[in-house]
């Protein structure tokens, strides 16, 4: 039960992450925020997801 419930919290935080990310990068962060439920809806794997938010934060930061 332990297991369950740390996975869980380790889950709800990478969420918030890739939200609180979305919106200090981006200036209308609508979506970003729609990309990270769809992401947080389509994948399971943790690992893809903390990338992506590396991947977010990158771009933010390169001025094209």
């Amino acid at each position: 039960m332990d297991n369950l419930s740390n996975e869980f919290v380790i889950d709800s935080v990478i969420s918030l992450l890739e939200v609180l990310v979305v919106i200090s990068i981006e200036e209308v962060p609508y979506t970003g925020i729609v990309l990270a439920i769809l992401l947080k809806t389509v994948t399971h794997d943790r690992l893809i997801r903390i990338l992506l938010i590396l991947l977010v934060i990158t771009l933010g930061e390169i001025n094209i």
